[in-house]
């Protein structure tokens, strides 16, 4: 029963243990909902702060600046209902926000300018630094292709304060400046301190590794990159908040020459189509896709049953177009909001890349590996992608549901 404010921090306690996901969501939002009868604003301000974590590690976007207002009234009406620690979030979760409202289309671009704007005067006002200003300025230059290197120089030659980035995300952030420009090898060089585990944080190094898949490829560092898919892709499997991480795998699969491997994650990630809270990173995800049915339906593949939305059947072809649909759909809007064409020239740019090794790449998956992509999307289309990967990996699957689950522990031990 959630009837006093201390079963409420309690219970938002035991729910800050569980893993990002719906059902830690859908309690972040009762928690929240529990919270606001009671004459305790830092009761409701814990519970906002939860609900917008929630939000920002499972990719519901459209949802966090709406927490963040109300977080930002009780900052003005009752400062003191914030801990040292809630107080610092306050000013940290204003890049939450900024990064949040570039990923929804409807948003204006002046509206996203004027937030940070009010982030810049709030900043000045409690004498904190301007780099995650800057920082936030650039973010929006790299999205728009619009004043990138002006903007990029104002906030690299700033210096760091308690409120910028942590230093693997910055890396991450000067690496990525590095390979829009045409140098992977000065990128990879910046991304060191994050590969060889100096700098890391919950999203690194699983997002710089999705990253870092393609220099590499073009660089001809086939070992590494077989190494950072391989770590890179458990840490970001089925994940909603890493939408473009995943399709970043599924182009990798598709350049790699590892068309059936990609069939496999488009299976294991299917829920992913549904995950629209984040459309800038949902576009990048319906990219990756589409970037390996292209090989499927190229190679004359298009009959092959795939994993796509629930509600139907879908073959390559027909679920390539789907996908151009949706995504045509949403780059346009981005660059109709922006008004300039960045977001469909990155689009048709990933479109446009062709596989970049004459064969497939040894991924060390036995199941890839030996299996056609039509065999791989027959299984992965009629649901059967996991009893698919056991049976190759060598044992038999057992018939009593122990033994499987056993067996399922062993296997993901190894």
């Amino acid at each position: 029963m959630l009837d006093t404010p201390e079963a409420v921090v309690e219970a938002l306690r035991e729910n800050n243990e569980r893993p990002h996901g719906l059902p830690r969501t859908v309690t972040a939002e009762e928690l929240v909902e529990a919270a606001e009868p009671f004459d305790k604003p830092d009761v409701l301000v814990t519970a906002l702060l939860e609900l917008m974590s929630a939000y920002e590690f499972t990719g519901e976007h459209r949802k966090s600046p709406v927490v963040f207002a109300r977080l930002l009234k009780l900052w003005d009406t009752a400062p003191e209902s914030f801990s040292q620690w809630e107080a610092h979030q306050v000013f940290w979760r204003f890049k939450w926000v900024t990064t949040s409202l570039l990923q929804v289309p409807e948003m204006p671009l002046a509206s996203v300018r004027s937030w940070i704007e009010q982030m810049r005067g709030r900043y000045e006002a409690a004498e904190h630094g301007m780099q995650p200003v800057a920082a936030m300025r650039y973010h929006v230059a790299l999205h728009t292709g619009s004043g990138l290197d002006d903007a990029y120089d104002l906030w690299a030659t700033r210096p760091r304060t308690e409120l910028s980035d942590c230093e693997a995300c910055e890396t991450r952030h000067f690496a990525w400046h590095q390979v829009v420009a045409g140098d992977d090898a000065g990128a990879l060089d910046t991304w060191r301190p994050v590969f060889d585990g100096a700098q890391s944080c919950t999203e690194e190094p699983q997002v710089s590794q999705a990253r870092a898949l393609l220099p590499l490829l073009r660089l001809g560092r086939t070992d590494e990159a077989r190494s950072h898919h391989l770590t890179g892709y458990r840490r970001v499997r089925g994940h909603t908040g890493m939408q473009e991480e995943v399709g970043l795998h599924l182009e990798f699969c598709a350049l790699s020459r590892n068309e059936g491997r990609g069939l496999e994650i488009l299976a294991e990630n299917r829920p992913l189509f549904e995950a629209t809270g984040a459309p800038l990173a949902h576009l990048e995800f319906l990219t990756g896709v589409e970037v390996l049915l292209a090989r499927l339906v190229g190679d004359g593949h298009g009959d092959t049953p795939v994993a796509g939305p629930p509600g139907r059947t879908w073959t390559a072809a027909g679920l390539s177009a789907h996908v151009r649909s949706e995504a045509d759909r949403l780059s346009a809007a981005f660059d109709t909001r922006n008004g300039t064409p960045a977001v469909g020239d990155r689009r048709r740019s990933r479109l446009a890349r062709r596989p970049l090794l004459d064969e497939p790449l040894p991924l060390g998956l036995r199941s890839s590996a030996t299996r056609s992509p039509a065999a791989a999307g027959t299984a992965a289309g009629a649901g059967a992608a996991v009893p698919a990967l056991v049976s190759a990996a060598g044992p038999e699957v057992p018939d009593d549901f122990f033994s499987l689950v056993t067996e399922a522990r062993r296997m993901a031990a190894l």
